[in-house]
């Protein structure tokens, strides 16, 4: 198969920043001889601008399974998705046309799609948490109670892993993992914590958005370690240059203060649609050796045309999307919806930089893993060591809720981690503006409470969480303790409140 790219698409290597003028190519395919195999992975409320640094690139350092990713794929940087939940998105991206509220995400309301096309043409093997597409006689399509188990995504998403590698005959294999998706449990190191209570914050919170976005990247870089896995054993496979692998997601997610996450969609809110509807989207052909950027304002609609043009799949469905394989779509918008009701986007990547930098002031979007703990003034102490003696702090109780949670902690995956503090904090003293929580675990600086700033001697309790550090607790780990660290004079100085009230 030959690439055929318009002079509108950008294509570069992986590491292209987004810039006017740059020169188009041509990617070099290959195509194996015999049917080619087809990997489709659909994650699960991923917003591209969460992997994205601040000149369109990857972060490399913080997601170096999709920097890596983007190095043997081509890279539709410009992908819409359309509609904000997957009820609709997941049909529309497996049937390849605009979504509607009036049909159900079932195989009878979705005849023509995925798994109906390829039906006798190749092996199914197929997870679906959501959608139940797959023609009736061939799948099970039976719910799974535990579908939210995050343990259970992790596996789900590793045997397509095992699926695609190991085929031995012609075979699509599609798991759509609910990663990075609430709850937010997974450390950086595929360890997990417990769900915890309700945050009691509202909406327009801005610590409450903040601590949000920093567990679910937290989350997003364990999917990002099954990424690399998942590149280290396909490559190792005879199937690697046969297959078609599709790496892709649903929707996305916002965090601005004010609006909803994702359920209901403020139109007015130009920012929170680029937030919920732009997403990853990159495609390894079979045979491509050459890394592509490609900036052409593609919809998930087009994910199915372009599997069954380049898959060599005969049919005569119709589809409101096309194949991108051969040519850049000319759209001067593309269509987003949610319950009765839908909208025209029209911006491109111009517009992904922007939320990128917008929540670099959040949380630096070039930093690397670690950077992700580092918030507010006491950002520099991440890591470090408290001193062995301190002033005591008077009048300040605290309570963790699971206050057993330094208990039992494993060292393997999916073993227990905590991996993050909640609790209520109160004060018969005020605390300095310049003032900071710090979580000290073993004498360390885990954790961070920038809230805890210039808080005043209330009846009602202070509720704080912090998101940890994990790499530094282990089975051994014993004590955790609250400090805060007053950087008025310019320089830290410390003050220890001590270990927790355990309720």
């Amino acid at each position: 198969m030959k690439k055929i790219l318009t002079a509108s698409a950008i294509i570069a290597s992986s590491l292209l920043p987004i810039t006017a003028g740059n020169s188009t190519a041509q990617s070099v395919l290959t195509a194996p001889a015999g049917p080619s195999n087809v990997y489709l992975i659909v994650l699960d409320e991923a917003p591209l601008f969460a992997i994205v640094k601040k000149d369109g690139t990857i972060n490399d350092k913080r997601f170096p399974g999709f920097a890596e990713l983007a190095r043997h794929t081509t890279w539709y940087r410009n992908t819409l998705t359309t509609a904000q939940r997957t009820t609709e998105a997941v049909p529309a991206l497996l049937d390849g046309n605009w979504p509607t509220i009036r049909n159900y995400p079932v195989y009878q309301d979705h005849p023509n799609n995925l798994f109906s096309l390829f039906l006798g043409k190749r092996k199914i093997d197929e997870y679906q948490p959501v959608t139940r597409l797959c023609p009736p006689d061939t799948c099970r399509n039976v719910p799974v109670d535990n579908s939210r188990s995050v343990p259970l995504q992790v596996s789900q998403f590793r045997s397509g892993v095992k699926a695609a590698a190991g085929a031995t005959e012609p075979t699509l294999v599609f798991r759509h993992v609910l990663l990075p998706h609430r709850p937010w449990l997974l450390s950086v190191d595929l360890r997990i914590s417990n769900e915890t209570s309700a945050d009691p914050r509202t909406g327009h919170n801005f610590e409450r958005r903040r601590d949000s976005y920093q567990r679910m990247l937290i989350q997003f870089v364990a999917t990002d370690k099954l990424i690399t896995e998942m590149l280290r054993t396909m490559k190792k496979s005879p199937n690697w240059n046969k297959t078609m692998l599709i790496v892709t997601a649903d929707h996305g997610l916002t965090f601005v203060p004010g609006q909803s996450e994702r359920i209901r969609v403020n139109p007015n809110s130009t920012d929170t649609l680029e937030d919920l509807y732009r997403v990853p989207l990159f495609i390894k052909y079979p045979g491509q050796s050459v890394p592509d950027v490609n900036d052409c304002p593609v919809s998930s609609i087009d994910i199915l045309p372009t599997i069954l043009n380049v898959a060599k799949i005969s049919h005569k469905a119709t589809f409101d999307g096309v194949d991108i394989s051969e040519s850049c779509p000319q759209r001067d918008t593309r269509t987003v919806a949610w319950p009765y009701s839908k909208a025209k986007i029209a911006t491109g990547t111009d517009a992904l930089l922007e939320r990128v930098r917008y929540y670099d002031e959040w949380i630096p979007s070039d930093g690397n893993v670690t950077d992700i703990f580092r918030i507010g003034r006491s950002a520099q102490l991440l890591g470090t060591i408290v001193p062995k003696t301190a002033p005591a702090r008077k009048g300040i109780t605290w309570s963790l809720f699971k206050g057993n949670s330094f208990q039992k902690i494993g060292r393997d995956e999916l073993m227990y981690v905590p991996t993050k503090v909640t609790g209520f904090l109160r004060t018969s003293s005020s605390i300095c503006a310049a003032c900071e929580g710090l979580i000290v675990v073993d004498g360390r600086v885990l954790g961070i409470l920038p809230e805890l700033a210039d808080v005043q001697p209330s009846t009602k309790k202070q509720y704080f969480t912090s998101a940890l550090l994990t790499r530094y607790i282990t089975p051994q780990t014993r004590s955790v303790e609250l400090w805060l660290a007053d950087w008025t004079p310019g320089e830290a100085t410390f003050t220890k409140v001590g270990p927790p009230q355990i309720p």
